[in-house]
């Protein structure tokens, strides 16, 4: 099984609701879904990198929602707002008074992995978004070892690959960054037709900050 994930979030701009969210899709048949996608953003090649916020690909954005049509492909996406994560000198999600981002996606991270029914299946590939860690590569390594414990824990008969890549070199995680952004899109209060009439292919998770992980 395959997993892509992006990550969106609005920190700032209080005039929209403050939240994370990391957003993406799973599948059983990755090779059709490449094969799909390539064909839907062959056009565009041309014109500089595939991205979600750049108006010049907005046809894409449709399309990457119609892959989650094949089968054995499941939209993931997990929200949480920022006034609902826990505060107080026993937060973890709080250093000095300012958001522990890295403590508060990779908690959103596991959560998302629960919900799955990972156990269910032999080999399981993720591959997320490649970000900047505020500590650095060591950081970046210490983020990726975190995410492998917890998983191998957890799901002990499954074998796990944990990859983090930039979309330039992996070009699912350009579907990836469109079913991100649309989230987004919704979770700032716009409505999303096609992300409704996806709902039964969904696997979506509120809020799930409570205490955090191990």
């Amino acid at each position: 099984m395959y997993i892509f994930l992006d990550e969106s979030y609005n920190l700032k701009d209080r005039a929209k609701p403050q939240f994370i969210s990391i957003n993406g899709f799973q599948t059983t048949a990755v090779k059709q879904v490449w094969k799909r996608w390539k064909i839907y953003r062959r056009r565009f090649i041309t014109k500089s990198r595939i991205h979600a916020t750049d108006r010049r690909f907005e046809p894409l954005r449709n399309k990457s929602l119609n892959l989650i049509q094949q089968p054995g492909t499941v939209l993931l996406t997990v929200f949480q707002v920022i006034q609902e994560i826990p505060v107080g000198r026993s937060s973890f999600y709080y250093k000095k008074g300012k958001l522990n981002f890295e403590k508060v996606y990779e908690d959103m991270l596991k959560a998302l992995f629960d919900k799955l029914n990972l156990q269910e299946y032999r080999k399981v590939i993720i591959t997320i978004d490649e970000r900047k860690h505020k500590g650095g590569i060591l950081a970046k390594k210490q983020f990726q070892k975190n995410i492998l414990y917890y998983l191998e824990r957890s799901y002990g008969s499954t074998v796990f690959s944990f990859n983090m890549q930039q979309s330039s070199s992996n070009i699912l995680l350009e579907v990836a960054d469109f079913i991100s952004n649309t989230f987004y899109k919704r979770y700032i209060g716009q409505k999303i037709d096609a992300l409704e009439k996806l709902r039964i292919k969904t696997i979506e998770i509120k809020n799930p900050l409570g205490n955090p992980r191990e």
